[in-house]
């Protein structure tokens, strides 16, 4: 295509240039022609005029006297005539009876003469009916004519030489093959490299030593090519960092989002979104709603400070600033960043969970011999009774038979949920990577729960689709939805509601929601429920049932499928947990 418009241009180009200098030369030689001959009839108009006052035709009125010049001149086809100042013909060679011819002021020529002094003129005579080529010239009181047959020989003359056209048409020719070469020459170069240039907007395999003219255009695409290369390598390496970047970001235990300097998110990763949900006390689908927050308000002042144009800042230099959140017994570290691009990275981190990782090491012992101790000391002390009295009735033997029964279960549960937590814990539970649908889970203990929801009257909502699925440890996913169900059967009261969503998922995650409305949890207790053997209110908890360990359960599940959990009490009355599970644990 840029062939045939180079072609079309500098063809065009040359056509015009030919055409003009073809004119030009056509017009200043028919000029020539026409002044050669304008010449030799003016020399016959001076030789009639030096013939007349010579003779003094004019005074005598003896015009028939040039006759005898005209019969000398020898050219049959040249006609004089002379003209008074008044327009009347006195003498004409090819008109005998001049007194008869109409007064000749009006013809071209004769105007041209009186205002020019001479003047030509091409028409047909009125008086003889024969095209003739007509020069006049004015001589004081009266005008001398001369004309020639205007015929082949004449208009020939006139017309410029034929071999120029034919040498313009020739080099014209020669001209356009040249430019065909040439244009094809540049074209062909300008195609290698327009198709150098597609396969780069492709992303296509480019071959390195793709071949170019050896001119200046060819040397100039070769340094495209090359450059092109260079930057392909680096944009490979700099993917392949980025993609490094981004799996870091999604397997960290650190919630980090990077934001563009107008404050809409690049990167983030699952735990920061988990994170501001906690902080927040509304659900944060979204990492920008992190500005929105009035707990990160100190933080959005660092932010905009250095977001200003009036800031400046060195790459070695950036400025950087740790916050700390503490909400509802939990204690966040918010670390901020301004690149020299004025792109920045925060990062929300849970900084509690090594602070409660000692405590509970610190405790564990002492918790686990103190939970055990209660039921192995009540069912010592009923078995001693029956035994050590021998006259106990067989209602009295069935009675603390029965309670160290019920204690020895209560230990059974004890040993069953500290063994899945120490399981969990050392890894010794494997991932059987089954698919598991969550809705059919939730409905299978759902209907297993009824009839303790309807002695309570509860009413369940469930608000997930069939098509939730993850693969991991089915036991595992049965005991989160288990533990969650069960507490809130003995702990949040009756008359309430329960329920669960998925509020948002994506490409790994899903980010669900379980609540009820019932009694709620204290603000000071809400960051320990999670701790084993931890007990809300201990004396009712006893009473009520339970192991303390449920809660202990459903946290180290959620770990072990690589999601988050937090709990917070709802503004509207009850408790409400936010969990996420991974679609495919890696």
């Amino acid at each position: 295509m840029y062939k045939k418009k180079l072609f079309f241009y500098f063809f065009l180009v040359f056509a015009v240039f030919t055409v003009t200098i073809t004119m030009l030369q056509y017009k200043r030689e028919s000029n020539f022609k026409r002044e050669l001959l304008n010449s030799n009839l003016e020399n016959y108009t001076g030789i009639v005029h030096n013939f007349v006052n010579h003779n003094h035709l004019h005074e005598k009125g003896e015009y028939s006297l040039l006759d005898s010049l005209y019969s000398i001149m020898g050219n049959e086809n040249l006609r004089i005539t002379l003209i008074d100042e008044n327009g009347r013909v006195i003498y004409d060679t090819d008109v005998e009876k001049v007194e008869y011819m109409e007064n000749h002021l009006g013809r071209p020529e004769i105007e041209m003469a009186i205002q020019n002094g001479q003047g030509t003129n091409i028409r047909e005579s009125v008086s003889t009916g024969t095209p003739y080529y007509y020069f006049a010239k004015r001589y004081n009181n009266y005008f001398v004519r001369s004309a020639i047959d205007y015929d082949m020989d004449i208009k020939s003359f006139l017309q410029a030489e034929k071999m120029f056209f034919i040498v313009i048409i020739i080099l014209f020719f020669i001209m356009t093959i040249m430019l065909v070469y040439i244009s094809g020459k540049f074209g062909k170069t300008l195609s290698r490299l327009k198709n150098f240039a597609v396969k780069a907007g492709r992303d296509e395999l480019i071959d390195p030593e793709m071949e170019f003219p050896d001119n200046e255009l060819g040397i100039i695409s070769k340094q495209i090519v090359r450059i092109y290369g260079n930057l392909q390598k680096t944009r490979d390496a700099i993917n392949m960092e980025k993609e490094k970047l981004i799996r870091h970001l999604y397997i960290s235990r650190e919630g980090i989002a990077i934001f563009s300097p107008q404050k809409t998110k690049i990167l983030s990763n699952s735990l920061f979104i988990q994170n501001i949900n906690y902080i927040s006390d509304k659900p944060a689908l979204n990492p920008e709603q992190v500005f929105r927050l009035p707990e990160f308000n100190e933080t959005n002042s660092f932010i905009d400070k250095n977001l200003s144009e009036e800031v400046a800042f060195l790459q070695t230099e950036l400025p950087s600033k740790t916050f700390r959140i503490n909400k509802r017994g939990k204690y966040f570290s918010v670390h901020v960043i301004i690149f020299s691009d004025k792109t920045f990275e925060i990062s929300v981190n849970d900084i509690t969970s090594h602070e409660q990782e000692k405590n509970i090491k610190q405790q564990l012992t002492s918790n686990i011999a103190h939970e055990l101790r209660t039921p192995v000391s009540s069912i010592t002390g009923y078995l001693e009774t029956i035994t050590c009295n021998k006259e106990l009735d067989r209602q009295k033997q069935a009675y603390f038979a029965d309670k160290a029964y019920k204690q020895a279960i209560r230990l059974s549960e004890l040993i069953s949920d500290i063994s899945v937590l120490n399981r969990i814990e050392e890894g010794a539970v494997t991932i059987d990577n089954n698919e598991i649908k969550i809705k059919e889970i939730v409905t299978d203990i759902t209907e297993n729960l009824e009839p303790k929801f309807r002695e309570k009257n509860i009413l369940t909502k469930v608000n997930i689709t069939d098509r939730l699925a993850v693969r991991g440890n089915y036991s595992l996913i049965y005991s989160i939805f288990q533990n969650l169900f069960e507490n809130t059967i003995v702990h949040a009261g009756e008359n309430i509601t329960a329920g669960l969503d998925c509020y948002f998922e994506d490409e790994n995650y899903y980010y669900l929601s379980y609540y009820d409305t019932g009694t709620g949890i204290p603000e000071k207790d809400i960051g320990r429920v999670f701790e084993r053997f931890y007990r809300v209110d201990k004396g009712r908890s006893r009473k009520s049932g339970g192991t303390g360990l449920g809660l202990a359960i459903i946290k180290n599940a959620v770990l072990f499928h690589q999601g988050e959990i937090s709990v917070k009490n709802r503004e509207e009355g009850g408790v409400e947990f936010f969990f996420s599970l991974r679609k495919n644990p890696v």
